[in-house]
């Protein structure tokens, strides 16, 4: 079960619950996945509607790693 106060989250993946958490080696593999763009550039680049199935793979696959 995912705890809240670390930062983690659980994500159903092909019928399998997994913890996700966003440790700061995490977030630090994402920005180096984005080439460097800030952490705040990164969200604006979700919520934009700009996220294909590798930022999807990229996000999931660091937080699996965080966990």
């Amino acid at each position: 079960m995912a705890n809240a106060h670390r930062g983690e989250i659980d994500a159903e993946l092909g019928g399998k619950t997994y913890t996700l958490c966003l440790t700061l080696g995490a977030l630090a593999e994402i920005e180096s996945a984005y080439g460097g763009e800030d952490l705040i550039a990164i969200p604006e680049r979700f919520e934009s509607g700009r996220i294909g199935a590798s930022d999807a793979i990229r996000v999931i696959g660091a937080g699996l790693r965080g966990a």
